[in-house]
């Protein structure tokens, strides 16, 4: 069973129907409550808390999953991640190559998160070859429904199965 750290967007939580998801594809949850604002060393502690085998976010938790998944070179699954927010986070480490898969989902209606700047972040950070893609998606908005994660979730895990 492969083990996911699951990281919850700003005063957030994991909620159920993302849960009962995650669960049907057999992972084994680990889901932290992270207070991203008011504790300094947040990304540290899940760096040493935690040894799995990928990462999915959203959000604030799309933020501390990306540089999480970068230090342990893990593949991650992160939506709408608060890439131009890095100022949440006190402790940013420098990411070596990434090697592993990243899948980035961006609302093009996200009024919380603009997905145009989160896309610059990215291309600044990738000049070379990575293996990442980015779905854009028309429609979305901040927060993610249900179908929207199960359908971006199985394309994750079958690249994963795919991808040496």
């Amino acid at each position: 069973m492969n083990k996911v750290l699951y990281l919850h967007g700003l005063n957030s939580t994991l909620h159920q129907d993302r849960r009962e998801v995650l669960e049907k594809y057999e992972l084994e949850i680990f889901a932290p409550q992270v207070d991203y604002e008011g504790n300094p060393n947040a990304l540290q502690e899940l760096l040493d808390s935690y040894e799995v085998d990928m990462v999915v976010g959203s959000s604030a938790g799309g933020l501390g999953g990306y540089y999480f998944s970068g230090v342990k070179q893990l593949p991650a699954l992160l939506f709408n991640p608060a890439l131009p927010f890095r100022h949440y986070m006190k402790y940013i480490p420098d990411l070596p190559p990434r090697t592993k898969f990243l899948q980035i989902v961006l609302g093009a209606r996200d009024e919380d998160v603009p997905p145009q700047k989160s896309f610059d972040f990215l291309t600044r950070e990738f000049d070379k070859e990575v293996p990442m893609e980015i779905h854009w998606q028309n429609r979305l908005e901040h927060r993610i429904p249900i179908d929207v994660f199960e359908q971006e979730l199985i394309y994750f895990l079958n690249k994963l199965k795919s991808t040496p």
